[in-house]
């Protein structure tokens, strides 16, 4: 009886089939184009050419949390800016030194209470207006530093459409809505804690981030600084 033999059509199919996946994997999500006709959360494959023109402008973050920033003239892979790019670590600590920095220049409240780390990466402090980042399709999960009493939350987006509220319960340091409200990106929303109104600019985490270095990199682009810095905490 003979052998069946594996013929090297088969094994070069295979090394193909390899190659391919590989090729795949290395991909960069937009984060931000100017000029250029692509969208935020779009994927490109790190080996294919991007031409950009004069004027036009990409902000990209590698499967690595790299974030690279191309301007045209270019006609090369993504991957052959890779040299340039500024991993997320690098981009939080100098995010740290501007805002000191800022802080420096106007001058620091003496005796302020320093603003307490997020225990976790997913939550959204509703106690003080800025920037917060929350997962595309879900809904934002309110925090608090200091839970002891009760207190009221509210959330309306800028035109003030519409109104959700919720009783929040002594004790407990973070509460969802209980009717689902739709949170569009990079739009700003009120945000009432006990009467204080704080303004918070929602903006949401596509699908197409596959690693938390590349959710963590991208919070820290939109300014969502004490967010990254939680998730960067859980891959230490």
């Amino acid at each position: 009886m003979m052998r069946k033999k594996t013929g090297r059509p088969a094994l070069a199919l295979i090394a193909l089939l390899l190659s391919s996946t590989a090729t795949f994997a290395a991909q960069y999500v937009v984060v931000e184009a100017r000029g250029v006709a692509l969208k935020a959360g779009a994927t490109l494959d790190a080996g294919q050419p991007l031409i950009l023109q004069q004027g036009q402008h990409v902000t990209l973050i590698s499967d690595t949390g790299v974030t690279l920033k191309i301007d045209g003239p270019y006609n090369k892979p993504p991957s052959a800016a890779a040299s340039g790019g500024v991993d997320v670590a690098s981009t939080l600590k100098g995010l740290g030194t501007e805002q000191q920095a800022r802080l420096g220049e106007v001058g620091v409240t003496r005796g302020a209470a320093p603003v307490p780390p997020l225990p976790e990466a997913w939550l959204v402090d509703a106690t003080r207006s800025g920037k917060a980042c929350i997962e595309e399709g879900q809904q934002p999960i309110f925090w608090r530093a200091q839970p002891n009493a009760a207190a009221r939350l509210a959330i309306q987006p800028s035109d003030r459409s519409w109104k959700a509220e919720a009783q929040w319960p002594a004790g407990q340091s973070r509460i969802s809505l209980a009717t689902p409200v739709v949170i569009h990106g990079n739009a700003t929303y009120f945000v009432s804690f006990n009467g204080t109104e704080s303004a918070i600019t929602m903006n949401t985490i596509p699908a197409s981030l596959t690693t938390d270095r590349m959710r963590a990199a991208w919070m820290a682009d939109k300014g969502c600084e004490a967010q990254a810095e939680a998730l960067l905490r859980t891959l230490q």
